[in-house]
Formats: structure tokens, C-alpha cells, sequence
């Protein structure tokens, strides 16, 4: 079990790592060219595919890191309306829909990925690796969807309650 929770860790940090990496380098690269209109001493006509790139990168693995800490955007108005005994139910239909959005999701974006075929215009560098952040960000967020299905199951649910009333 501790190997989990250090494996959660280690993938955690490399998320957040490329969320913050990514705004960076949007920030430098955004300075960089405002500097250059400004004073016309260079030019930066390259730099909408790396803005491009970073912003892709930087939403969808930030996505997946919130999805990782339970910390995704949510309207929980009608889970703390319900009754208690209620909202277990409600999560458990909840996980389910987000479940099977992700998998359409990874789906999808693979199917993206694996078909495309262009090359950025001035770089050079092969849109796929632009899209691939779509099925592995799916593919972490489906997991811990997975988990968080099975953490909410009546049967789970009930040994947690077992374990926690000793």
C-alpha cells in the first residue's frame, strides 16, 4: 500500500510540475513578445505554437492533478440537499457519468492523436504532440474516476464504516 501512495505522490508532482513548467513558459514567452512589439528589436513569429502547445499541456494535465486531489470544479449544491443517506447514491451516479465521459475521452483523444499527421508551420514540430496530452490526461483522470467509484461502492463503503466505528 505504501508503494501506491508514494507511486499518487510521484504522480502529483509531475503533473503539477508540467501545469507550472507550462505556465512559465507561457509567461516568458508572452513577455517576450509583447517586449518585441513594443520595441520591434525581434521577432517572435514562432511563438503562437509554443503558446498553443503549453496552454494544451498546462490545462489538461492541471485538469488531471485537481482530478487527483478531489479538487475539480463542482457544483455541490444538490449533494448537500440531499439526505444523507442519500449521497452516496448520488456520487456513486456521479463517478459513474464522469466515468464514462473519460473514456469517450481517451477515446477520442487517441483517436486525435493517432490521426494526426500535420506538422506546425514554422517549427516543424508534429501536431500529435500538441493532442497527446488529451488521452494521457483522460487516461490518469479515468483511473482515479475508477478508484473513486469503487471507494463510494456499497460494499466499500461498508467495510470504511466497519473500520472506522473501531
Amino acid at each position: 500500500m505504501q508503494t501506491l501512495f508514494r507511486i499518487d505522490r510521484a504522480v502529483g508532482w509531475v503533473l503539477r510540475g508540467i501545469a507550472i513548467l507550462c505556465l512559465l513558459v507561457l509567461m516568458g514567452i508572452l513577455g517576450a513578445n509583447v517586449l518585441a512589439r513594443v520595441t520591434g528589436w525581434f521577432s517572435m513569429g514562432w511563438y503562437d505554437e509554443i503558446i498553443e502547445l503549453c496552454f494544451a499541456w498546462m490545462v489538461f494535465f492541471g485538469a488531471a492533478e485537481l482530478w487527483r486531489e478531489n479538487q475539480h470544479f463542482r457544483i455541490d449544491w444538490l449533494y448537500y440537499t440531499l439526505p444523507w443517506a442519500k449521497r452516496r447514491l448520488h456520487t456513486i451516479v456521479i463517478s459513474s457519468i464522469n466515468t464514462v465521459f473519460l473514456g469517450f475521452l481517451l477515446f477520442e483523444g487517441w483517436n486525435l492523436t493517432e490521426r494526426s499527421s500535420a506538422l506546425t508551420p514554422i517549427i516543424g514540430f508534429p501536431v500529435a504532440i500538441l493532442y497527446v496530452c488529451i488521452p494521457i490526461s483522460a487516461a490518469i483522470m479515468l483511473l482515479y474516476a475508477i478508484i473513486d467509484l469503487f471507494r463510494h461502492s456499497p460494499r466499500h463503503a461498508a467495510e470504511v464504516e466497519t473500520i472506522d466505528d473501531i
